[in-house]
């Protein structure tokens, strides 16, 4: 075990997974101007295929990502006491998004607003009105985060999941996770975890608000504390390896129950209109069970697969959070322009995802290079000492 000030032990599958889970959301914002649903730029054809893979993608990818944020929060206490937890929360967190809220999200307002026609002023105009009004609704609290609102969750995540992370860690906490570790090692009673989930859930999904409202915030802080639980424990881990083949079977059979008994049409209508109805109780009982599936089956694939063991690349490591930062912004300034084009979607896709990727690339390995840019940008600073793979 860790002990506090020593050199942390690295989770060679836990930095892949999160580094593959970044692609993801790249890959997930690069189809969005050609899905039925709204963008912020759009092309004129739209595509049901896509639409269909966005849900799928959108289902659990999102969740993922925080339910490994909430293991890196293990991780992290391991050797942190909980003033260093926060504080290495606010440089990797807090730190970037002010930086990237204040130079990437008036572009991101700029693109918008013309190409959705709101807006005839310069580009200085747009940023002038851009910060004439920064109040946003809560959970976010600002206006026009774009993809930022990830980081303002995690930030947030980060302050209230802190007091339920140490009672875990005490002996109440122990004694909860030691009785669900032993009643979870059958073959797929770690699927049940989605069970308590369920009810809290269909409480908060149903009730009226924003886009990224607290229904949302609530559903990914369940899945960020559930990744702090089930890495907190080995037999949990256990639980979870064991399950890879029940938890693919459970996610995409509950998603092609949603699929086959209308949730496509469902949610399309509940985003515009949010409401409690029994409809809406079938549909999120099916999301919770599939998105936890989905989890348990790729968090099983990250501790399986051999060639995720290995540590990975420091460069690498140290350009995903750069990537992501700016990855969308680099998206909707090519999409601008593909989506004007008289081409089909095969050939404006082929030609907006190669382009934005290698330009984000290109762009976050630089910053994350750069020293002093880097620590903008939530690159975490070097350790004196290597980092070893448990």
């Amino acid at each position: 075990m860790t002990k506090l000030g020593e050199t942390p032990e690295r989770v060679g599958y836990l930095d892949w997974l999160r580094v593959l889970a970044v692609f993801g959301v790249f890959v997930f914002h690069t189809l969005r101007p050609f899905d039925d649903g709204d963008w912020h730029v759009k092309n004129a054809e739209r595509s049901e295929g896509i639409s269909i893979g966005i849900a799928f993608l959108g289902l659990w990818g999102l969740a993922f990502f925080f339910m490994l944020s909430g293991a890196g929060a293990w991780l992290a206490l391991r050797w942190r006491t909980a003033v260093g937890f926060l504080r290495e929360r606010m440089l990797r967190l807090l730190l970037p998004l002010v930086v990237a809220y204040v130079l990437l999200s008036p572009p991101q307002y700029f693109i918008e607003e013309h190409h959705q026609g709101r807006s005839t002023n310069s580009f200085f105009g747009d940023v002038k009105t851009f910060f004439s009004d920064l109040a946003g609704d809560a959970p976010l609290w600002l206006r026009d985060t774009y993809h930022l609102w990830f980081l303002v969750y995690l930030l947030q995540f980060a302050l209230l999941g802190l007091p339920v992370f140490l009672w875990l860690r005490g002996p109440h906490g122990r004694r909860l996770v030691d009785w669900l570790a032993d009643r979870w090692q059958t073959c797929g009673m770690i699927l049940l975890l989605a069970v308590p989930l369920v009810p809290v859930h269909l409480i908060f999904q149903g009730a009226p608000g924003p886009d990224h409202g607290w229904g949302e915030f609530v559903f990914f802080f369940d899945f960020f504390a559930v990744g702090f639980l089930v890495m907190s424990d080995d037999r949990l881990l256990a639980a979870v390896r064991r399950n890879a083949v029940p938890g693919l079977i459970a996610g995409l059979g509950f998603f092609l129950v949603g699929l086959v008994t209308g949730i496509m049409d469902f949610l399309e209508d509940f985003w515009d209109d949010p409401r409690y109805s029994w409809p809406y109780i079938w549909y999120f009982t099916l999301i919770t069970f599939a998105v936890w599936g989905f989890l348990v089956a790729a968090l099983a694939f990250g501790m399986r697969a051999p060639a995720l063991q290995r540590p990975l690349p420091r460069p690498l490591a140290q350009a995903a959070m750069p990537f992501f930062i700016v990855h969308q912004p680099i998206i909707l300034v090519i999409a601008y322009f593909v989506v004007q084009w008289n081409a089909s979607i095969l050939a404006k896709y082929v030609v907006l995802m190669p382009a934005a990727f290698v330009t984000s690339a290109a762009l976050a390995w630089l910053l994350s290079a750069t020293p002093g840019v880097s620590a903008l940008f939530g690159v975490k600073a070097r350790s004196g000492s290597p980092s070893r793979v448990r």
